[in-house]
């Protein structure tokens, strides 16, 4: 394995050494780098406290965000670390907080309080030598997710680590061992009591794992208990020749055959939510506005996982507009009078995606997909009117020929219909379709 980390968090190493300090590198970062990968974020553990980080490195270098945790960030030659302290941790309270944060001595004792094998090695800088107490190197050529000591005793520490190690799997394939996996799902009760903002974060890195759907086929019950809304798709045969799988094999599947961007793959997450509650059956089975609710309900998943407003808009409209792959012109102009050019392509990923999803794939529907993008480009390289703002009149044309308040609004969308049935759109011939239009519709 090459350790060959950046000069410049070397050099923060080094300086701590040089005065008399110990520094290792620990967790993600030599994680990383056993996977062969390059790491992104660096953790320096050490014995010096935080205060003697800062008067080593500099206050203005330093942001001490952490520091009742006993972990200071630095900047140092262009480079960032965030340098934690030797410590021992007890008397956890609510699955996730200790009472009590004790500071070490040694890096052994850090590195027993921390979650599992993969996470718990360390590379020692001045004598450039791996540390693996706990044989993580070993458990992630075997792909193994194995806990630090005992894992029912690490989730009741922090419930978290329960995410956190489907996130793991998700990312890098790994797979629990049976003592670890056994007490992931019978602490899952305890996620109730992490705050909403963490369980978000966590589940928005799960989902961006390339093996995403084997977690999310292994583990539905475990998110079940932050989104109780998942329970009923789990079991729900669909019963229809499109379908050969269970609701939640299918949403499964589709989030892992999606590309990998959070938008489109939480739209997949829940964009068949609400198939159980929408079923009807007579010949076979119908799914009767099961995007129109599928929307709804993400929205107040999003809602009260604290999602950002950005991502729960995008997610519940493309959402709503994923029930069926548009074959005509008309269809794609109304679909982009809702959504923008990038969430329209992400519209064809998204039906590409639930088109994959099935045991036995349509070339019917690969065609009406190429169809869609075709129609799509037609749209755009010849610039054709899709939007009210792009009608060759706008508000204040209308007001000027008497319209009022809603009056206005309403009648550009009129027009715009008119203007999607071959109205053409010219000042001239939009101005006389509304004042016609006004009388039918306002007097």
């Amino acid at each position: 394995m090459d350790f060959s980390f950046p000069e410049a968090i070397q050099q923060m190493c080094r300086k701590l050494l040089q005065n008399n300090f110990q520094a290792y590198l620990v967790g993600g970062c030599v994680r990383d780098v056993v996977l062969g990968k390059m790491p992104h974020d660096y953790d320096i553990a050490t014995n010096a406290k935080p205060e003697e980080i800062i008067s080593l490195f500099g206050e203005k270098n330093c942001s001490a965000y952490g520091r009742a945790f006993g972990t200071v960030g630095v900047k140092f030659s262009g480079s960032f670390a965030e340098m934690t302290t030797f410590r021992t941790e007890t008397d956890y309270r609510d699955y996730r907080h200790p009472q009590k944060v004790q500071f070490a001595e040694t890096l052994e004792e850090d590195l027993c309080r921390r979650d599992f094998t993969c996470n718990a090695m360390a590379y020692d800088v001045e004598n450039q030598k791996l540390i693996d107490l706990y044989g993580g190197v070993q458990d992630l050529q075997n792909k193994i997710l194995r806990c630090v000591g005992v894992p029912s005793a690490r989730f009741r520490e922090d419930a978290l680590r329960i995410l956190r190690g489907m996130r793991f799997c998700a990312r890098l394939g790994l797979k629990p061992d049976l003592l670890t996996d056994c007490a992931m799902r019978a602490g899952a009760f305890q996620l109730k009591w992490i705050s909403a903002e963490r369980i978000y974060t966590e589940l928005c890195e799960m989902l961006m794992g390339k093996y995403i759907t084997d977690v999310l086929l292994a583990y539905p019950e475990i998110l079940c208990v932050n989104i109780p809304e998942i329970a009923p798709c789990i079991a729900f045969t669909q019963h229809t020749k499109f379908h050969d799988f269970t609701v939640w094999e299918h949403i499964a599947k589709t989030v892992g055959n999606s590309p990998e961007n959070l938008i489109i793959r939480l739209t997949m997450l829940f964009h068949d939510i609400a198939k159980p509650q929408c079923y009807q059956f007579d010949v076979r089975g119908h799914f009767y506005r099961h995007a129109e609710k599928s929307a709804k309900l993400a929205d107040n998943i999003l809602l009260r996982l604290k999602a950002d407003n950005a991502t729960r808009k995008q997610v519940t409209k493309l959402i709503a507009c994923h029930r069926k792959i548009p074959e005509k012109l008309i269809t794609v102009r109304r679909l982009l009078n809702i959504l923008t050019e990038e969430e329209y392509l992400m519209l064809i990923q998204i039906f590409d995606a639930d088109r994959l999803s099935k045991k036995i794939l349509e070339p019917e529907s690969r065609r009406r997909i190429n169809q869609a993008e075709s129609l799509f480009q037609r749209c755009v390289e010849q610039n054709i009117c899709c939007r009210v703002k792009e009608l060759a009149i706008n508000g204040n044309d209308l007001k000027a020929i008497g319209f009022e308040g809603e009056e206005i609004g309403k009648m550009l969308n009129i027009l715009l219909e008119a203007v999607y049935h071959n109205l053409p759109n010219e000042r001239k011939a939009l101005l006389t379709c509304a004042e016609r239009r006004r009388h039918d519709l306002f007097c």
